[in-house]
């Protein structure tokens, strides 16, 4: 008879040969398929973070996004990406500053999602690159610049398809979007410094 701590490891055993071994990643952009791609969104992220009485900084994160990607390794140029962030959400530590950020600040009951859409790629890197696009966002559509790192490419090992994933980091600010006159606003600065993590699948 087999003893709870056998089970356990047999258990175990079988569930790691049942999992499909990882495919190297790769680096090279250009080892990537061409073509269109799906965001995956329980692998995707957007944080913000913003100085808090000039002292801290505080983080809070959109956990929703969904989007599509155009990629080509080859000519990053002819690259573009689509995104669209549902605020509705937004999430920090605290549950009442989540209800003023969606209520008070960007008003989820007119402007429920912020989007960004890529106007321009360029190619800083080997694996770096600036994504120029128009991020719209509480009515208003501003120009802003994401400092971009390809993180690598591989098969999907869960699936079918590839994945791409990408880092990306810009600082926007409150005013530019009419997010300036909240009562609260005294407590906190103007900049806000968005980091983003995504990953695509092609099929």
């Amino acid at each position: 008879m087999f003893r709870p701590v056998q089970v356990a490891a047999l258990s175990a055993a079988v569930a790691l040969l049942a999992t499909p071994a990882l495919a190297d990643v790769s680096k090279n952009p250009q080892s990537a398929p061409k073509g269109a791609y799906e965001l995956v969104q329980r692998h995707s992220l957007v944080t913000f973070c913003i100085r808090h009485l000039e002292i801290s900084n505080y983080c809070g994160w959109f956990p929703k996004l969904s989007g599509t990607l155009h990629f080509n390794g080859s000519q990053p140029e002819n690259s573009n990406v689509e995104i669209a962030i549902d605020l509705s959400k937004a999430q920090t530590r605290n549950d009442e500053l989540d209800g003023r950020l969606r209520d008070d600040m960007f008003e989820v009951g007119k402007f429920a999602t912020a989007t960004f859409k890529s106007t321009a790629v360029k190619v800083t890197g080997a694996n770096q690159g600036e994504i120029t696009g128009d991020l719209t966002l509480h009515g208003v559509t501003k120009p802003v610049t994401l400092k971009t790192t390809f993180n690598g490419t591989e098969p999907n090992p869960l699936g079918a398809g590839n994945l791409v994933g990408f880092s990306a980091e810009a600082t926007i600010k409150l005013a530019d979007f009419g997010l300036a006159n909240v009562a609260w606003k005294v407590f906190v600065g103007d900049d806000v410094t968005l980091r983003i993590e995504t990953e695509f699948n092609h099929e």
